[in-house]
């Protein structure tokens, strides 16, 4: 296996250097070739300016961000996040979703959870509002990326945030992405596309009221600084104020988005950037056991309404903001380089009680066993990444050559004291005072301080080979380094870990015809483990490979995109407990997990005025080795299940008197999951409606948004018999907008 993986990593390298040796040879052709003139300028927007010095027209360069600049109505037609390069979709040979600003407005998605709920195999965690829960897609968590940089690595409840408002779409490229983003699981990336500088005038504010007492404001200004456009900028804010859906406390936001652009000439573009965004609530999620949700009670069903946390000690304070630019020189028209640089800081101060399961000293069943939490994550991360890109012709073979050098620091403290709380009646709920004396009282399980420094290096190529006008061809490969240290400042002990992978790419498509593309690929990943084996070595990373086959269809003469893939996932060096320790306090990497399933999606334009939006997805995962009664079974997640599906429909008339009017109706359909380890729970599927009613006339967008159209109570997954959460109940939110 060794000599394999030399093997690969040298054939890699030698295509590398020959396709670089080319790319140095072939500049005096590429000089002379028209296509190759036009294809240096092919991230260029149709925007443009007139630079007076020259008197040529300067195009705006589009920097990054897969679909921004290529979109129509919910299509869209080309990706920057599944190659590092702008791509059109059809030649990429991994199955890409892209949710637009189109289908985020129509669909009134009040955050990126509810942005992704019509794509395939993505399905609800719960009625929370701390956190966007990425949920599990093909088996496993994704990874989360704002314009092709990942964001922090946090505490599930302190994930990094952005507001809807302020997105220009989201990508979800499926399988490993480890060639190109370095680690990380196998199942996907969620790429966030923000909105960015341009020379088009934009003057906007929305409006917004709606369920638990809802009233935002946001604001889109954009445009030319300068006569000329050499400077562009964009400000994008959102003020909130409203009711958490449980409870008696607020949910609070600012959000802050400003960006400028220089453009000096065609060939340079450079965009700095700064965000911030302040969140004040509480927890909504609420931990619930299984007993009354899932399971019969006698005291009969737990109502969705029921707040399981103390109003007055309840604190969710949330403050993020990053720093960042954006760089892009086209050095002539072969040879492009980028640099996309960012730092981000986040910190959270929460003060949460929260369910446990079922009070084992009350045999009727009715009170909740409770615990209290103070948690305060600081997370501080820098990324660089810089790419150079090489656009060339050998013979009749065309390339577009991409090395990269990624680096990225994250220094992450987490402190937290944890007690037991006073338990509740979820039936008839007398709150009892919680207070901070608790946790130095007899019910205190004490404190905790770590600090992580992880440092991670990355080098990276790939060149994408179009043999003929029909066939292309894919291949990447990238080495990576981390180094992980991990301190317990309660301990005073401290853990070292340096682990290190090569991850690669294969895919081909065929451009056929009636717009029909299939495509075939192989590709690898890797995400380090923290710990130690039972003889005190380091875990080695996990290792993810996928085979998967797909078709893509875009009909001609039509806006409309329909997608078909069949994969499958192995994931190895899955940590399961040691047989051989009876303490249970050592793990193993002798586990693995097996995800393989079908997806297909459709997304555009049926008939001028009528836009779908379809998907479904059946997956089968399981644990096909482990050392414990998870053996054979499948993964808890929240929530896995084995099918989704989802359609929606909007019809808007475009001519007569109904001209601007639009109406659009969806389901949500996802099947029973597992709530157990060894599968002894069953959460039952569900289906919900979505509805929505707009009317857009001269400078004015009028619409009304429900979801959960009928209320219907429903639990979205379970961690175990003592965690269980509520789907989100009935809201309706309507919104007023003024473009001048």
């Amino acid at each position: 296996m060794e000599w394999v993986k030399g093997t690969q990593r040298r054939a890699i390298a030698a295509a590398a250097s020959m396709t670089f040796f080319a790319a140095a040879t072939g500049y005096a052709q590429a000089q002379q070739s028209p296509d190759n003139q036009n294809s240096a300028q092919g991230n260029a927007q149709s925007n443009a300016t007139t630079d007076h010095a020259t008197g040529t027209t300067l195009p705006a360069v589009k920097v990054q961000g897969a679909a921004a600049g290529d979109t129509e109505g919910f299509v869209a037609h080309r990706t920057s996040t599944a190659t590092k390069t702008d791509t059109p979709l059809d030649e990429v040979p991994q199955t890409v979703n892209v949710v637009t600003a189109a289908q985020i407005e129509d669909q009134g998605a009040t955050s990126i959870n509810q942005a992704l709920r019509y794509v395939p195999g993505f399905s609800s965690y719960g009625a929370s509002t701390r956190s966007d829960w990425y949920t599990a897609i093909r088996g496993f968590t994704p990874s989360v990326f704002v314009d092709g940089l990942q964001v922090p690595n946090t505490l599930n409840l302190a994930s990094w945030r952005v507001d809807p408002y302020q997105v220009e779409s989201i990508t979800v490229l499926r399988g490993p992405t480890s060639v190109l983003y370095g680690q990380g699981d196998p199942g996907s990336l969620v790429d966030i596309q923000t909105k960015q500088p341009t020379a088009e005038r934009i003057r906007e504010i929305e409006l917004q009221i709606g369920t638990d007492a809802r009233k935002q404001i946001g604001i889109d200004l954009g445009g030319k600084i300068d006569k000329e456009g050499t400077l562009t900028y964009r400000f994008v804010g959102v003020g909130r104020d409203g009711n958490m859906p449980t409870g008696p406390n607020a949910d609070q936001r600012l959000m802050l988005a400003p960006s400028i652009k220089w453009q000096p000439t065609a060939d340079t573009a450079l965009t700095l950037y700064a965000t911030y965004l302040r969140d004040n609530s509480d927890v909504s999620d609420n931990f619930l056991p299984a007993s009354g949700t899932i399971l019969p009670n006698p005291n009969g069903v737990i109502s969705n309404d029921l707040y399981t946390g103390d109003g007055n000690f309840a604190r969710y304070d949330k403050r993020q903001w990053s720093v960042g630019y954006n760089f892009e020189h086209h050095f002539n028209p072969v040879w492009t380089f980028r640099q996309n640089t960012r730092y981000m800081h986040l910190s959270l101060n929460n003060s949460t009680v929260y369910g446990g399961g079922l009070d084992p000293t009350d045999p009727t069943e009715a009170s909740l066993t409770r615990y209290a939490g103070l948690f305060q994550p600081n997370y501080s991360r820098f990324d660089i990444d810089n790419q150079a890109q090489a656009k060339f012709r050998t013979g009749s073979i065309d390339h577009t050559v991409l090395v990269g050098f990624e680096y990225n620091r994250q220094l992450s403290t987490d402190s937290e004291q944890l007690a037991l709380a006073p338990s509740l009646n979820m039936f008839n709920p007398v709150y009892i005072p919680v207070t901070s004396d608790i946790f130095s009282g007899p019910n205190s399980f004490g404190y905790s301080d770590t600090k992580t420094k992880l440092d991670s290096y990355g080098v990276y190529a790939q060149d994408q080979i179009k043999l003929t006008p029909r066939i292309v061809f894919t291949i990447g490969g990238r080495e990576d380094w981390s180094r992980n240290t991990t301190t317990d400042t309660v301990a005073n002990t401290e853990h070292r870990q340096n682990d290190h992978a090569f991850t690669y790419r294969v895919g081909a498509v065929y451009l056929g015809d009636y717009g029909l593309s299939p495509y075939i690929s192989y590709a690898t990943s890797f995400n380090p483990v923290i710990g130690v084996n039972p003889d005190g070595t380091p875990f080695e990373p996990t290792k993810g490979k996928q085979i998967e086959l797909g078709l893509r269809w875009q009909p001609f003469n039509k806006n409309l995109m329909l997608n078909a893939a069949i994969y499958q996932i192995n994931q190895t060096n899955v940590t399961t407990p040691d047989p051989n320790d009876p303490t249970g306090t050592f793990s193993v990497q002798t586990g693995e997990v097996r995800s393989r399933g079908i997806e297909f999606s459709a997304v555009g334009n049926v008939t001028r005025d009528l836009s779908i939006i379809a998907s479904y997805a059946y997956q089968d995962v399981k644990n096909i080795k482990a050392n414990d009664d998870s053996l054979n079974k499948w993964p808890v997640a929240i929530p896995l299940p084995r099918q989704t599906a989802s359609l929606w429909a909007d019809w808007t008339w475009h001519t007569g008197p109904l001209t601007g009017l639009g109406f659009g109706g969806g389901l949500r359909y996802t099947s029973y999951s597992a709530g157990a380890s060894d599968n002894s729970l069953h959460v039952p599927g569900y289906t919900v409606y979505d509805a929505a009613v707009h009317y857009d006339i001269s400078k004015w967008r009028f619409a009304v948004n429900a979801t959960n159209i009928f209320n219907r109570r429903y639990v979205t997954g379970c961690q175990s018999a003592f965690a269980c959460f509520y789907g989100n109940q009935r809201t309706v939110l309507a919104t007023a907008r003024y473009d001048w």
